[in-house]
This record gives structure tokens, C-alpha cells and sequence, in this order.
């Protein structure tokens, strides 16, 4: 695993800048896989099971100020919420079972984002830093926080067309980690692509297909890397139903949203679900 989730960077017009003031997400966020043959804390896990549930509460703040012919929008993301393990884990030629969980804080995401509009096209240019201060104890198996920080860059571009009710948006990301020194063991640097494509079905009302193909470029590394390089790569793709109801005069966004995996190496595999809702002050 990695900071790095398929789904994350949003649901419509992802690169629309948001209006001026601050905005508000939050996405409760389900995820259960499985992966054989992964190294945590320098172990080796076999058969491993891990289910996650988080609650991610953002906060976009645009001041409407101008930069380099952009509007400018920083933000931050808390998370909370629940990991549950569990793994047959060999260390040398014996090999025991091991169940564990944690409900905690997560890690910190900060963000700062440029957006320029061109008629029915949009791009962002996004830098995200990931600060490891949630929970975290090398001696457990389930952690809610990773312990290293990800400098993260993404790229998005967004066609919307409000007269057909097109909404097609791609994000191009590249990430880098650096090293988790209880555990001496570096996480490679990751590339990504996610694309959403919605059709509005009514004002108020879009379907829509989600998806996302990742790579690890540069290897694992540090004395915990039991597994050598371990490069990651993974797809996937899925549904997702997007309303937009008024409330007290504002509009609120309502998403439901999953990404099934496939084609995954050295990752776990499994389901991203998501719920979430949006609105601005």
C-alpha cells in the first residue's frame, strides 16, 4: 500500500476551480484486498486480508487571488478511521498466524493547487504533501498512519460541455516517499493515471465511470526491503452515481462511487468504495 488512492481526487470537474470562499468534501471511504508475499515492518506476510474504513474531511479554501494567470486554492485533508489485518506471516521456516486492528488518526494531506480555465476545458496543476503524524508503532501489524512522507505532483484536465452534460476529467500524478526509519525500509517512487468520465442524465442527476492504472518506477529499498525491489503496479475500473440536491439554499454534491482492481503485482487487490458529499459556504 501507499498514500496513493485510486478514486481520491474527486468526482466531477476535477479540474473546475471551486468558487471563491471555502468548500467542504468528505468521503467515507471502504477498502477490502488481499496480496500474498508482502513485506510490512521488515516481515514477511502470506495470504494477508486487510479491510480499511476512513473518514476523509477536506477543506478547500479559494482566496481568489491570481497566479501565474491561474487562481490559486490550498487546503488540507484529516482522516480517522479503522485498519484490520489479518496475515500468515514466515519468518525464517516458521509460520504463524497474526490478527490485528487499530482505530486511530491517519496522516495529514496538505494541498495547494493553481487552476486555469479555457472555455470548456480546465486545468489544474496540484502538489499534495502527506505528513506522517497519524498513529503509527512499528511493533503492530494494523497502522493507521505510514510513517514517511509523499510529495506528490498531479496534472488534470477537465472537458465539460453543460450543454450536453459532458464531464470528462484525467489526472496525471507522479510521487515520491521517502524512507520509514523505524522499519528502514523505502517505499519506491509511484506514477498514476485516473480518468472519470460522467454523463449528466438531468441537472441534477450523473452517471458516470471511474478508473486508474498505477506503477511503481523506482524499486523499494533500505535494509527492510526483504523482498528486493517489489515494484507495485495495479488497474482498475467502475461505476458511480453523482446527485446534486439544494440544502438551505446551497448546492451539495452526493457521491457513490466503485473501483474494483485488477491486473494487480506486489499490491494488495481488492475494492475501493466510496460515499461522499461536497459543498461550498
Amino acid at each position: 500500500m501507499s498514500n496513493y488512492i485510486p478514486g481520491f481526487y474527486g468526482d466531477l470537474a476535477l479540474a473546475v476551480a471551486p468558487p471563491e470562499g471555502l468548500s467542504m468534501r468528505n468521503d467515507l471511504y471502504y477498502y477490502s484486498g488481499d496480496a500474498s508475499g508482502t513485506v510490512r515492518s521488515t516481515r514477511l506476510e502470506l495470504d494477508a486480508e486487510v479491510t480499511l474504513v476512513f473518514d476523509y474531511l477536506t477543506f478547500l479554501y479559494n482566496p481568489g487571488v491570481e497566479l501565474f494567470g491561474g487562481s490559486l486554492a490550498f487546503g488540507a485533508t484529516a482522516v480517522a478511521g479503522s485498519v484490520d489485518i489479518e496475515a500468515s506471516i514466515a519468518v525464517g521456516q516458521q509460520a504463524l498466524r497474526f490478527e490485528d486492528d487499530k482505530l486511530n488518526i491517519g496522516d495529514l494531506t496538505l494541498a495547494a493547487n493553481i487552476y486555469w480555465p479555457r472555455d470548456k476545458w480546465n486545468f489544474l496543476w496540484a502538489t499534495y504533501v502527506v505528513a506522517p503524524v497519524g498513529s503509527y508503532d512499528v511493533d503492530d501489524l494494523a497502522n493507521t498512519g505510514l510513517n514517511y512522507w509523499t510529495f506528490e505532483t498531479d496534472f488534470m484536465a477537465t472537458y465539460f460541455d453543460p450543454d450536453k452534460g459532458r464531464d470528462y476529467s484525467i489526472v496525471v500524478g507522479y510521487g515520491y516517499n521517502t524512507e520509514n526509519d523505524d522499519t528502514d525500509y523505502k517505499s519506491g517512487d509511484e506514477f498514476h493515471v485516473d480518468f472519470v468520465l460522467n454523463q449528466f442524465l438531468s441537472e441534477k442527476f450523473a452517471i458516470g465511470i471511474n478508473g486508474f492504472f498505477y506503477r511503481q518506477l523506482s524499486g523499494d529499498s533500505g535494509t527492510g526491503a526483504l523482498l528486493g525491489d517489489f515494484k507495485g503496479e495495479a488497474a482498475g475500473v467502475g461505476p458511480a452515481m453523482y446527485y446534486v440536491a439544494n440544502m438551505g439554499g446551497r448546492d451539495v454534491a452526493f457521491t457513490a462511487k466503485w473501483i474494483a482492481e485488477f491486473d494487480t503485482k506486489n499490491r494488495l487487490d481488492g475494492d475501493h468504495v466510496f460515499a461522499s458529499f461536497a459543498m461550498s459556504f
